[in-house]
């Protein structure tokens, strides 16, 4: 398949493939695939900092394709975890669209297309814009649906505008401004649930923290939203990173750690928001199962109200200093 007219940068990733530095990966698949290409037109004008075509002719930059697969992990398992507990159409939406950034930078990543980056920055914003949508609708006691129809008019949106012929470097340009807009309003947002559902401070520690005054359940949501912020503040760090020192670290793979660590924030963002909307809904305290000693996160079914009752009654009572109770 063909995507266009091959562009001078196809030059700049050839020589960057020759570099002995960075042709480091299985020496006799280099001297066989280097600077061929099956996909014979690469016409991206964004080429991450990785070798190409150094392992196959048919994957440009392996490494972070292969990464690509936790973004399609995570949005997966909050669509199945969406449809098994009964979640608003919008989780699921969501969920979606972080399977399809994972899916169209996987893609990307393997053939170089510009076609398929167009694909990969529409994804992204609108990943953000349904986080943005999820966060704001946080607090409505009905299952509203008018967030998901606001959702599915934006994938409309990006798609048409992926398809229209808009330069690689203005397109870039301004997905990556709307991205900064949309996630500078969803961290003000995650602050503000976490401040209002669990009465705690998402960065740094309240008395509250210090005291451990807080019930044990809303403390494992405030550590999700946690992680959630770091891994994504991380993932930023190391984006920024690859491409100021894409030349001398090209052996460290550091957009593929990027996806990785994107996985991670949307991982921890699904589900923060799905027990919150779940303890919102059910009038109980959030519910979540943590696995690989407490560093990943999961929301499990709440509850029933009586269990949910008893077991914060007796955790109200451990705090009093109360062992038992006597029968009257």
């Amino acid at each position: 398949p063909t995507f266009g007219p091959p562009s001078s940068s196809h030059t700049l990733r050839e020589r960057r493939v020759n570099e002995p530095g960075c042709a480091y990966m299985a020496p006799i698949l280099a001297r066989i695939f280097r600077g061929h290409s099956f996909w014979t037109a690469v016409d991206a004008s964004l080429d991450p900092c990785e070798p190409n075509y150094v392992m196959s002719q048919y994957v440009a930059e392996p490494f972070s394709a292969l990464s690509a697969l936790g973004l399609i992990l995570a949005g997966s398992n909050a669509i199945h975890q969406s449809r098994k507990y009964n979640f608003e159409t919008r989780f699921m939406l969501l969920g979606f669209a972080v399977v399809v950034m994972g899916a169209s930078s996987a893609f990307f990543h393997v053939t170089l297309s510009q076609r398929a980056k167009g694909w990969e920055e529409m994804a992204m914003v609108w990943t953000a814009f349904g986080w943005l949508c999820v966060l704001t609708q946080m607090s409505n006691s009905s299952t509203n649906e008018t967030p998901s129809i606001v959702m599915v008019a934006s994938l409309g949106l990006g798609l048409w505008m992926s398809q229209l012929d808009i330069p690689i470097g203005p397109l870039i340009f301004g997905s990556r401004m709307i991205l900064l807009v949309l996630s500078s309003c969803g961290m003000y947002f995650l602050n503000d649930c976490v401040k209002r559902y669990c009465n705690l401070e998402l960065i740094g520690w309240s008395k509250k923290d210090l005291g451990s005054a807080a019930h044990p359940s809303t403390l494992k949501l405030q550590l999700m939203a946690r992680w959630q912020l770091a891994c994504g503040l991380l993932a930023f760090l190391v984006l920024v990173a690859s491409d100021m020192f894409c030349t001398s670290m090209c052996n460290f793979q550091l957009h593929a750690l990027w996806h990785l660590l994107i996985g991670l924030s949307c991982h921890y963002g699904l589900q923060f928001a799905m027990a919150l909307r779940q303890s919102i809904l059910h009038k109980a305290p959030p519910a979540t199962s943590w696995s690989l000693g407490g560093l990943l996160g999961c929301v499990v079914p709440t509850e029933v109200p009586s269990r949910a009752m008893g077991a914060q009654l007796r955790w109200l009572l451990k705090m009093a200093g109360v062992d038992r109770l006597d029968s009257v």
